[in-house]
């Protein structure tokens, strides 16, 4: 686990990270609140401009209608009325004083049901008309259309009304929304009468991006607009989130990096700290052992038999540290070194490692048993093949003291094998491939040992093309390994 002090510098790199995401959070919230807060005043200015536009329009519409109508009533009479209905300038034409109809005329010939709405609605209209020279204008439902009705009073209290067309009217209306869509800033524009009725440009699809409620001639008529899409700035602000986002995001993996190299470093401190303990302890008894046999030595040179047995104690702890310090370099070398092929027979091998280690082995209170099989000469690398036996044997003598091991022997044209089995506790399901570990410890049973022996075995014989693996002997364990070798005679 990473220290206190390594926590505290990982958190107060940390707290920079957090106030950046903080900072920056709310800088792109502001942002874009501004951002929607002026895209919102513009989207309802252009409403608002394009509604104006759309009532002067009609205003428009209606008044140069009427004016021409009163002033050829007030100089050519009735006439000018029918006149007027035959040329479609208006579907209808009143003349009302004090509420009665003095004068009408239709180009509404046989619509009577429609004929009769508009004259009750420009009869309703003229009733507001109440002082000369004032005008009103109204938008009139006949059916599923709408028509201009516009009344205006003459000095004489005479008051004369004009309905004009609802094909008029709505050119009037696609007119305009032409003319909103090219100066409003809006790039559709349509309208929706009270009873639903669109009105909208050819080649135009429904707009539902946003709606105003109209006033003035438009009573409760909705315009539908849609605005431009993001400008520069909403791009300015995408393009600020990606900086940010990039920036915070590389800021967290450099800290994480940070953190994770402290961490690694610490955790390698710690395995450098135990390999080192451990290799002082398994160190220790060797040394201990020599310093005390060569004091017994030296106090008992005139006793022959003495002298004989210290002096093989001293060989065998020699063998012990020479053990531990090979393997030590093998493993740390990774077995990557060149194999040294040498011709010899490999029982022959054997044997040597044997009588050289036979006092080691009687110590710990084994039997051999050896079944022979690799009597032929050979090239292979001696150096391993001896440093695997060593190792193998040493370890069944560390796991099964006082059990009899097995060492057989085989060979092939161009494979040595070897299997050692012991009597022991064996190796559990669990454990097979983590006791070929460096430092791995197999069974808890008190071994002296540094955890090296069988991690130097399988990379030796991996080394020279072969192997090493465990089997359960049912008691025990079997060490099984395999080298390539070369039939002496081959070049």
């Amino acid at each position: 686990m990473p220290s206190k002090p390594l926590s505290v510098i990982s958190l107060v790199l940390l707290i920079p990270v957090a106030l950046l995401v903080l900072f920056a959070v709310r800088s792109l919230s502001l942002e874009n609140d501004a951002l929607n807060a002026r895209r919102d005043r513009l989207a309802k200015q252009r409403m608002v401009t394009a509604a104006a536009h759309l009532n002067a329009k009609l205003d428009d519409l209606g008044r140069d209608v009427l004016t021409q109508t009163q002033t050829a009533y007030d100089t050519q009479g009735p006439e000018a009325l029918t006149e007027g209905a035959r040329k479609r300038r208006y579907i209808y034409a009143f003349v009302f004083k004090q509420g009665t109809v003095l004068h009408s005329v239709t180009a509404l010939e046989h619509q009577y049901d429609r004929a009769r709405g508009v004259q009750d609605s420009a009869q309703a209209l003229a009733k507001t008309v109440t002082t000369p020279g004032q005008t009103e204008a109204a938008l009139v439902q006949t059916g599923s259309a709408y028509v201009l009705m516009r009344c205006s009073m003459s000095a004489s209290e005479e008051v004369v009304c004009v309905a004009i067309h609802n094909l008029e009217v709505s050119n009037a209306l696609r007119s305009a929304l032409d003319a909103v869509v090219r100066t409003s800033g809006l790039i559709r524009a349509g309208l929706v009468a009270p009873n639903k009725t669109e009105i909208k440009l050819a080649g135009t699809d429904a707009i539902s991006t946003s709606s105003f409620a109209l006033d003035g001639l438009l009573q409760d008529w909705q315009l539908h607009g849609e605005d431009h899409p993001a400008d520069n700035q909403t791009q300015n602000t995408l393009l600020l989130y990606l900086i940010g986002s990039s920036l915070i995001a590389g800021w967290v993996v450099v800290t994480w990096s940070l953190y994770r190299s402290a961490v690694l470093k610490e955790e390698a401190g710690v395995v450098r700290a135990g390999v080192i303990a451990q290799l002082a302890h398994e160190l220790r008894t060797p040394l201990a052992n020599l310093r005390l046999h060569t004091e017994l030595l030296s106090r008992k040179a005139s006793d022959a038999p003495a002298v004989q047995r210290y002096a093989t104690i001293l060989q065998s702890e020699i063998e012990r540290l020479s053990n531990v310090a090979e393997n030590a370099i093998v493993v740390a070398r990774g077995g990557m070194t060149k194999p040294k092929l040498e011709s010899a027979v490999p029982d022959d091998c054997l044997n040597d490692i044997l009588e050289r280690y036979e006092p080691t082995i009687a110590a710990a209170g084994c039997r051999l048993r050896i079944l022979a099989g690799a009597a032929t000469a050979c090239r292979f690398d001696r150096t391993a093949w001896e440093r695997c036996v060593v190792n193998l044997i040493d370890n069944a003598r560390k796991y099964a003291p006082g059990t009899e091991i097995e060492i057989s022997t085989s060979q092939t044209a161009s494979v040595l094998r070897l299997v050692v089995s012991d009597r022991g506790p064996g190796v559990p399901a669990d454990q097979v491939q983590q006791i070929f570990e460096a430092l791995a410890r197999g069974l808890p049973n008190g071994a002296s040992g540094f955890g090296l022996g069988l991690a130097a075995v399988r990379a030796l014989a991996r080394q020279n093309g072969g192997d090493c693996w465990v089997e359960n002997n049912n008691p025990g364990a079997r060490f099984v390994l395999t080298m390539n070798a070369i039939a002496a005679d081959t070049h």
